[in-house]
């Protein structure tokens, strides 16, 4: 039963867009029966769009929300092991944290496959040294977990075997780069408004060509990233 989890120290490099998108694909869905989508950022911003979902009588199938913020470690642990068990694959959307942030380090523990979105940023790169790399390296001394960077962001036009080879140059061994990348779309800025899931937004905006055919782009993108994970977790 693999555990998923979406990690990085800053904000706004899609960790929430990803940790939806995934879940909601088509890929997944073929390949897990049960779901576990499971927020442990305190900003809430999934907690917000479940509640929009239940305002406007969306709902889903296979996919159970869980949002544990503000407990203890020990009882955040018991709570975990318990969606654990009862699922078929658990998405975990971590904090951004410092290096002393509890959340990132018990979703290493826990997780099988660590996707770290990232921008082509200094800053990001600069996060990453500073407050990731720390504790991933405390991480692969005592546990399983493989990390990838998830590049996000990424101009749809740009090669993204230049992006993987870019990262793959910068990075530690021990952290690979997926060869898909969420590229940026305003669709991914919008799907998720009245609790969408991405091909429910798609499906609302059938009567305007020209935003389906991002909403379809988009879609494509999400489930090349699903297919990606999966063979990289080695289900």
């Amino acid at each position: 039963m693999p555990i998923f989890s979406f990690v990085q120290t800053k904000g706004g490099t899609g960790k929430t867009t990803l940790s939806q998108g995934i879940a909601c694909s088509k890929t997944f869905k073929k390949q897990f029966g049960k779901i576990a989508l499971v927020e442990l950022d305190p900003q809430g911003t999934l907690a917000d769009w479940i509640g929009e979902r239940i305002a406007n009588k969306r709902k889903f199938k296979n996919i159970g929300f869980y949002q544990l913020v503000g407990l203890e470690l020990d009882a955040l642990a018991k709570k975990l092991t318990e969606i654990v068990a009862d699922n078929d694959a658990v998405i975990l959307d971590v904090p951004g944290e410092s290096v002393s942030g509890f959340a990132t380090k018990l979703a290493m523990n826990l997780s099988d496959l660590v996707l770290i979105p990232m921008r082509t940023s200094t800053n990001d790169e600069a996060s990453f040294g500073r407050n990731l790399w720390p504790v991933i390296q405390e991480s692969l001394q005592e546990n399983h977990a493989s990390f990838a960077i998830l590049p996000t962001f990424i101009h749809p036009k740009t090669n993204t075997e230049n992006i993987r080879d870019y990262f793959e140059s910068i990075m530690p061994e021990q952290i690979g780069c997926l060869h898909n990348v969420l590229p940026f779309r305003s669709t991914f800025e919008n799907f998720s408004r009245e609790g969408m899931s991405l091909p429910e937004y798609a499906t609302s905006v059938k009567g305007n060509s020209r935003l389906h055919t991002q909403a379809q782009k988009a879609q494509k993108d999400m489930e090349k990233l699903a297919k990606e994970i999966i063979q990289v977790s080695g289900e």
